[in-house]
C-alpha cells in the first residue's frame, strides 16, 4: 500500500497499516504473530498480548510502546524524555522503568506500574487515540500534567485488522516476535 499523508517531521514516529484485500477485521492473538483487532479502536488494544522484558522483549511490538513512550516526553532513568534513538527494538531495564513511570502518571485509572505492557496499559494507551479520518488514527503525546507534548503517532488498521509501523521511512508490520526495523539491526 501507498502510504498517503504528510511526510513524517525528524521528531515524528509515524505508523501506518499495510494495506490489503478488505475482509473481516480479526480478533487479537498473539498466535497471529502480529498486532491485530477489530471493533471500536479506541477498544482495539484491550485484548492484545504483553510486552516486557522478559515477553516479546525484541520485537516490533517493543518499538510500538516505545513510540508511545517517546510521543508521551516519558521520563528515562537519567530524568529526561524519551529520544527517537531510545526506540531501539529492545524491552530492556530502560524501557522497563520508563514505563513504570508512565503506569504511575496512570495509576487513577486503575493501572500498576508493573512494568509489563499487557492488555490493560495497552487499553489505557487506545484511549489516547483520535480519529485522523478514514481508517486513520492518531496517538496524541502528553505530558504528565495532560499538556500537548507536540508529538503523535499516526496508526491505520488494515480492512484485515492488522497494524503497521512507520519509524522514519521504514513501515513494518508491528511483530511480536520479529525485530525487523531498521533500528533493530
Amino acid at each position: 500500500m501507498r502510504w498517503r499523508g504528510r511526510v513524517a517531521a525528524l521528531f515524528t514516529v509515524v505508523a501506518v497499516v499495510a494495506g490489503g484485500a478488505t475482509g473481516s477485521p480479526a480478533q487479537a492473538s498473539e498466535d497471529q504473530g502480529v498486532v491485530s483487532g477489530s471493533g471500536f479502536y479506541k477498544d482495539d488494544w484491550s485484548d492484545e498480548g504483553v510486552v516486557s522484558t522478559t515477553s516479546h522483549s525484541r520485537s516490533n511490538l517493543a518499538v510500538m510502546w516505545q513510540a508511545v513512550l517517546w510521543a508521551d516526553k516519558s521520563l528515562k532513568p537519567d530524568g529526561h524524555p524519551m529520544s527517537l534513538a531510545d526506540i531501539d527494538c529492545v524491552f530492556g531495564t530502560r524501557t522497563e522503568y520508563t514505563t513504570k513511570r508512565w503506569q504511575r502518571r496512570y495509576a487513577s485509572a486503575g493501572l500498576v506500574a508493573d512494568g509489563i505492557v499487557g492488555p490493560k496499559t495497552l487499553g489505557y494507551a487506545a484511549r489516547k487515540l483520535d480519529e485522523g479520518g478514514g481508517n486513520r488514527y492518531v496517538y496524541l503525546g502528553l505530558t504528565a500534567d495532560f499538556e500537548s507534548t507536540g508529538r503523535y503517532v499516526t496508526f491505520v488498521r488494515s480492512g484485515e485488522g492488522v497494524w503497521s509501523m512507520y519509524l522514519g521511512s521504514d513501515l513494518r508490520p508491528v511483530y511480536y516476535n520479529r525485530a525487523t526495523f531498521d533500528a533493530c539491526s
